[in-house]
């Protein structure tokens, strides 16, 4: 019962891959392939005047989108670890929210990382001033 359960999507972000992975391969490629020509415009058009652009030069859309991908990734990651170690019971019981803390932590830690996300200062790190850049 709890392996039927567990396989209903509970969120939107259920809810959009279970339609994706339901559309069978055509349609995922289809969708592949616009992510891809997606990621691409963002990375040539990055601080130019296409769209508006947040202080790392790509457009919040992508932002948000880059920063959930990971979020879900990393949830994903763990789910599957989990059910390596413990087994199928483990979607039978509650997540503690440490744990859901922890994928958002790593999430955040590993954009500031790389990179990626310039909006979280660190302590004794003066803040930038902020304006319109480019134009």
């Amino acid at each position: 019962m709890c392996s039927i359960i567990a396989s209903i999507p509970h969120t939107v972000a259920g809810y959009v891959w279970t339609a994706i992975t339901t559309l069978g391969p055509w349609w995922s490629s289809l969708i592949v392939l616009a992510l891809i020509m997606w990621v691409v415009f963002e990375v040539v058009t990055r601080n130019g005047n296409a769209h508006y652009n947040s202080d790392n030069g790509f457009s919040p859309l992508f932002n948000f989108f880059v920063g959930s991908s990971l979020n879900f990734t990393l949830q994903e990651l763990l789910g599957l670890a989990l059910a390596n170690w413990f087994g199928d019971a483990i979607y039978c019981v509650e997540w503690p929210y440490v744990l859901h803390f922890a994928v958002f932590v790593a999430t955040g830690l590993f954009l500031r990382v790389s990179g990626f996300w310039v909006y979280l200062r660190i302590l004794g790190e003066k803040p930038r001033k902020r304006g319109r850049r480019g134009r």
